[in-house]
């Protein structure tokens, strides 16, 4: 897949989330580890499943 078509992807899907006044969601493929909640304040988590149980940690990916 085209990185630069995922990212405009991302981006309109966010903006369309965020009008409607919901959390968008997307698969990590930067480090394959959980998923990406973007709430409609623009904060970013990551929630990962550790022991049959989500976990909700602060997003930081320096690699994208």
């Amino acid at each position: 897949m085209d990185p630069d078509k995922l990212k405009q992807f991302r981006r309109q899907t966010i903006e369309k989330a965020s009008r409607a006044g919901l959390p968008a969601y997307f698969i990590d493929e930067c480090s394959g580890d959980g998923v990406i909640r973007v709430k409609p304040d623009g904060a970013m988590e990551r929630i990962v499943i550790q022991q049959g149980r989500p976990e909700i940690r602060p997003f930081a990916c320096r690699a994208c």
